[in-house]
C-alpha cells in the first residue's frame, strides 16, 4: 500500500483525505487540526498539524517511518480506526443507553447483548485460551478486582495486552476492541478486496486499528 492507495481507500470508506506531493492529509474544516503523513528527506513523518488557536501553525511529528508502505499503512489504519469510532461505535453507545456501556451497570451480560445487537459473533470474545477458534479479544481476570484485555491470534498467542485494569474499565475496552475487530474482519477486508489492494496486515498492524 502506498499513500495514494491509502488516500483512495479512506475516501471510499467515507473518511475524506487529500493526496499530493508525497503528502496525505485529512480534509477538515478551516482552522481545524488535522493528521498528515509526509515525506521529509529519507523519512516519512506522521503527526498532527496544529492549526487551532495557533498564530504560527506547525507540524507535531508523532511517528517516523523508513518506508512509504509502512507510513501509508499506519495512516490508513489509525485514521480509519478513529473514523469508525466516531461514526459507528460512539453513536451505538449513545443510542443504547439501556446497556450503560462504560457505566457502573455495564456487565458481561450487557456486553454480550451489545454484541448480539451488532451481530458480532461470540467467537470474537473469549475468556480463556481453550476457547480460541480464531483471532479474538480475550478478557481474563487478574485478581478479584482487575482484569486484562488482550488481542490473541488464532493459535492463542497474545499479540498485545493491557495492564491489569478494573473490571469495569476492562469491559468497556473489550467492547470497543471486539467491535473494532469485527469491523476489521468484515468492512476493512471487503474494502481492500473491492479496490483490488492486497491487505497484507500483520497481527501487530491490526492491533494499531484496535487501539
Amino acid at each position: 500500500m502506498d499513500i495514494q492507495q491509502a488516500s483512495r481507500l479512506l475516501n471510499v470508506a467515507g473518511k475524506q483525505t487529500s493526496y499530493q506531493n508525497n503528502c496525505i492529509k485529512e480534509k477538515v474544516d478551516l482552522y481545524e487540526n488535522y493528521y498528515q503523513l509526509e515525506k521529509d528527506r529519507d523519512k516519512w513523518k506522521y503527526g498532527l498539524f496544529m492549526v487551532e488557536r495557533q498564530n504560527n501553525p506547525y507540524f507535531k511529528v508523532q511517528k517516523e517511518f523508513d518506508k512509504e508502505t509502512e507510513g501509508a499503512k499506519y495512516f490508513f489504519l489509525d485514521r480509519l480506526s478513529s473514523f469508525y469510532f466516531s461514526t459507528k461505535i460512539k453513536p451505538f453507545m449513545n443510542s443504547h443507553s439501556e446497556l450503560d456501556i462504560g457505566g457502573s451497570n455495564f456487565d458481561e451480560n450487557k456486553l454480550y447483548k451489545a454484541m448480539s445487537i451488532l451481530s458480532i459473533p461470540s467467537s470474537l470474545l473469549v475468556t480463556s485460551k481453550s476457547k480460541i477458534k480464531n483471532r479474538a479479544i480475550m478478557i481474563t481476570n487478574e485478581d478479584a478486582t482487575n482484569s486484562i484485555v488482550s488481542l490473541v491470534d488464532n493459535s492463542g498467542n497474545i499479540i498485545k495486552s493491557t495492564i491489569p485494569i478494573s473490571k469495569q474499565r476492562a469491559l468497556l475496552i473489550a467492547f470497543k476492541k471486539v467491535y473494532m475487530l469485527y469491523l476489521f474482519e468484515n468492512e476493512v477486508t471487503k474494502l481492500m478486496q473491492s479496490e483490488n489492494i492486497q491487505g497484507d496486515f500483520s497481527d501487530n498492524d491490526i492491533n494499531i486499528f484496535l487501539s
